[in-house]
C-alpha cells in the first residue's frame, strides 16, 4: 500500500497552492535521493478544476489525484481576489483542511502537508481556531499536539505556541515542559538518531542567572529536565538561549526545547528561512507545513520559492 501524501490548498488567495504544484512537479520530474515518487501516492485537497487551472496558469503539471466533496465544492469562491484577506478563502481553506483531517484519521499510511492559511481570514470566516495546530488538536481530540521545527541543522520543539508573551511565564509548567522534552527526544529518533541529546532553554536572560534575574529556570525548568533524565532521556539544561543555538547548530544538541514562540523561531527563520518546516507532534499521523505565510504580496506572480515546501513533503514522507 503506498504512502498517501495529502496536501490541502491553504488560502487560496496566497502563494500556497503555487508552491505546493511547484514541489509537487520537482518531486514527480526530477530524481530525488531522499524521496522516492514511485512509493507515494499525492492527493490534491479542493476541485480538480482548481487545481489543473492553477497549475495551467503556472505552466506546470497538474496533479492526477485529488480529494474533494459536495461541501469542498461549494465552499470555492467563485471570485476572490489575489493577495488579498477574505472570509470565503479562509473558510474554504478550513473547509478544505477538515475533509483532509478525518480522511488522514480513516486509515493508515497517510500524511498531511498543509499549505499556509491566513489566520485573520479563518476568524473572519467564523472559526476561532488559532490556526493549524489548535484546529489539528481539537479536531483529533489531540491533548498534547506541539509545535516543532525542522531545518538540516536545526530541530526546534516549543513550550509554548500562539500566545502572548506575558502570558508564557505562567504557562510553562514542569509537567509541560517535561511533555515536550519527551515528544523532542522522539522526534530525533523518528529521524534515526539512536541516542539523542535534548537542550532546554531557559526562560530569563542567562537562564536566570541562578534566581536573580528571574525564578522560572531554577522553580519550574530545571526539575523538568531532571524528571526527563530519571526516565532515561538525555536532556540538559536549562541553558542561556543566547547562546544555546549556536551550540545546536554545530551539533552539540539533537533538538532544543524552546520556551516560547519567538525564542525558538527567530533561529530557526535566520538559518533557513527558505527550507524550514513545521510540523505538528502529538497527532495520529504526520503533519508538516512550509514554514511560511500566505505571501500576499506577491501572491498570482509566479514567484513564490517553493523549496518549505519541498521540504515538508520530503520530510513528512520520512517521518511517515
Amino acid at each position: 500500500m503506498p504512502l498517501e501524501l495529502i496536501i490541502t490548498p491553504g488560502d487560496i488567495a496566497g502563494v500556497g497552492p503555487e508552491v505546493m504544484l511547484k514541489a509537487y512537479n520537482e518531486l514527480i520530474e526530477n530524481d530525488q535521493d531522499d524521496f522516492d515518487s514511485e512509493e507515494a501516492k499525492f492527493l490534491f485537497v479542493g476541485p480538480e478544476t482548481f487545481w489543473k487551472k492553477t497549475a495551467e496558469d503556472l505552466d506546470l503539471e497538474p496533479p492526477t489525484d485529488f480529494l474533494t466533496s459536495k461541501e469542498i465544492e461549494e465552499a470555492l469562491p467563485d471570485n476572490y481576489e489575489i493577495g488579498h484577506i477574505s472570509a470565503e478563502c479562509g473558510n474554504f481553506a478550513m473547509v478544505c483542511l477538515k475533509q483532509a483531517t478525518h480522511y488522514c484519521l480513516e486509515g493508515p499510511q497517510r500524511a498531511l502537508i498543509t499549505a499556509p492559511l491566513n489566520k485573520e481570514g479563518i476568524r473572519m470566516a467564523g472559526y476561532r481556531n488559532a490556526g493549524h495546530t489548535d484546529f489539528l488538536a481539537a479536531e483529533t481530540n489531540s491533548s498534547d499536539a506541539t509545535m516543532a521545527f525542522y531545518t538540516p541543522d536545526l530541530k526546534v520543539v516549543l513550550v509554548t505556541h500562539h500566545i502572548p508573551l506575558s502570558q508564557v511565564p505562567t504557562a510553562i509548567t514542569s509537567d509541560a515542559i517535561l511533555s515536550k522534552i519527551v515528544q523532542a527526544d522522539s522526534l530525533a529518533k523518528d529521524l534515526g538518531i539512536k541516542e539523542p541529546k535534548i537542550a532546554v532553554a531557559g526562560l530569563n536572560p542567562h537562564a536566570g542567572e541562578n534566581g536573580l534575574l528571574g525564578p522560572e529556570d531554577l522553580d519550574i525548568i530545571a526539575p523538568a529536565v531532571e524528571d526527563a533524565r530519571i526516565i532515561g532521556i538525555d536532556a540538559r539544561g536549562p541553558y542561556p538561549p543566547d547562546t544555546l543555538f549556536h551550540f545546536a547548530k554545530n551539533k552539540k544538541y539533537d533538538v532544543v526545547v524552546a520556551m516560547y514562540h519567538d525564542q525558538g523561531l527567530i533561529p530557526i527563520k535566520l538559518l533557513s528561512f527558505d527550507q524550514a518546516v513545521n510540523l505538528t507532534l502529538g497527532l495520529p499521523f504526520v503533519r508538516t507545513s512550509p514554514d511560511h505565510g500566505t505571501a500576499y504580496n506577491i501572491a498570482g506572480e509566479n514567484q513564490a520559492d517553493h523549496h518549505s515546501a519541498l521540504q515538508a513533503i520530503k520530510l513528512a514522507a520520512r517521518l511517515a
